[in-house]
């Protein structure tokens, strides 16, 4: 009967060829979204996922529970663990638009969609839609104030911004920003983040006139990716010769 340890190898070789797969698609995307305003990297990582011991209620629950194809029955599995947002802070790029915005610090703009959905974004690009309200420049979201209303501007061609994003215009103050400090989050497509509301952020500056660019490095990231890949080829490679290696075996074996 064959051991587990027979499995062992087969199980870290495929293991760490998924693990080296996930992560060159985490690396493609991030370095895909090299030049997306208020894009977060994505961090993976892998751990070693030490199997339970047996016990008497497990054999009962589990078919052949000493089976070496289980991977509980193996001294070590490796496994992908949890992926991770980057939340440092991007680049922060001059623009000079009067509707371009940047977050210095911690925090993330509110933004309503169509049907109702709130949305949280680093990506200050905004316009002013036909109606008069402040929307986010790619999909027309509405920029959310300090009480939960969408923000109007109006006609007023002319706005100022102060370092918390209070909003002025003519002089006379139309609304503030709510910044907000989030938990558990989660992205919603490359720039919009869902989570749990953690408090009005204070520990933040808004810039007039700057978008904050993507926080994904492109040399580091191509570096990660070139070692990935060869990572995963090696795995590739070994699977293969364990193949052989196997098949000579049992071809031995039938010959005996």
């Amino acid at each position: 009967m064959l051991m587990a340890v027979d499995f062992q190898s087969l199980y870290v070789l495929a293991s760490g060829l998924y693990y080296r797969n996930r992560k060159l698609e985490v690396i493609s995307n991030n370095l895909a979204n090299v030049k997306t305003q208020g894009f977060k990297k994505d961090l993976i990582s892998a751990m070693a996922f030490p199997p339970k011991s047996s016990t008497e209620e497990d054999s009962v629950k589990i078919p052949n529970p000493t089976s070496p194809e289980n991977p509980a029955n193996n001294f070590l599995y490796p496994i992908v663990g949890k992926e991770k947002i980057d939340l440092t802070q991007g680049e922060l790029i001059k623009t000079s638009s009067p509707f371009d915005f940047a977050i210095e610090g911690k925090g993330f703009f509110v933004v309503k969609t169509p049907d109702g959905r709130v949305l949280y974004t680093r990506n200050g690009h905004f316009l002013v839609d036909k109606e008069g309200f402040l929307i986010t420049a790619n999909t027309g979201y509405r920029v959310l104030d300090e009480t939960g209303n969408e923000i109007f501007i109006g006609e007023k061609k002319q706005i100022s911004v102060s370092k918390k994003g209070e909003i002025y215009a003519n002089g006379l103050r139309i609304g503030k920003f709510k910044i907000v400090l989030l938990k558990d989050i989660k992205k919603f497509g490359n720039s919009f983040f869902i989570g749990k509301e953690a408090g009005t952020s204070t520990d933040y500056t808004i810039l007039q006139g700057f978008l904050e660019g993507s926080n994904v490095n492109p040399i580091r990231e191509m570096v990660d990716l070139i070692q990935n890949q060869r990572a995963y080829e090696s795995y590739a490679n070994a699977i293969k010769s364990l193949d052989r290696i196997n098949s000579k075996v049992i071809n031995e074996t039938l010959r005996a």
